[in-house]
């Protein structure tokens, strides 16, 4: 796949890069990193998966590659039940520190 690269310096990558990854991530576009006029590095977009290729999308995809009576189903089952009856919690949230 062929690429328009645009240059930028270390210091432009520095203040833009949110902007920057948001380009080559949803727009594709690549750029190249330069120090001092000289090229460092170079920022593509990740190939997609091949459409031919079966990716598992849920959990329910493994029916098939295990069998039906494989434990993962039945502890798949006792999570879900589990989740049912308590309230999840965010595992990324921070507790404030008391004062």
């Amino acid at each position: 796949m062929m690429y328009i690269m645009t240059s930028m310096s270390i210091a432009e990558t520095r203040q833009h890069l949110s902007e920057i990854l948001g380009k080559v991530a949803y727009g594709g576009e690549a750029f190249v990193i330069t120090k001092k006029g000289r090229p460092m590095a170079r920022l593509l977009p990740i190939a997609k998966a091949k459409t031919g290729e079966k990716r598992l999308k849920s959990v329910k995809d493994f029916r098939g590659w295990l069998p039906d009576s494989h434990p993962f189903f039945r502890n798949l089952e006792l999570a879900r039940e589990l989740s049912r009856n308590q309230k999840l919690k965010n595992p990324f949230t921070r507790k404030k520190r008391p004062k």
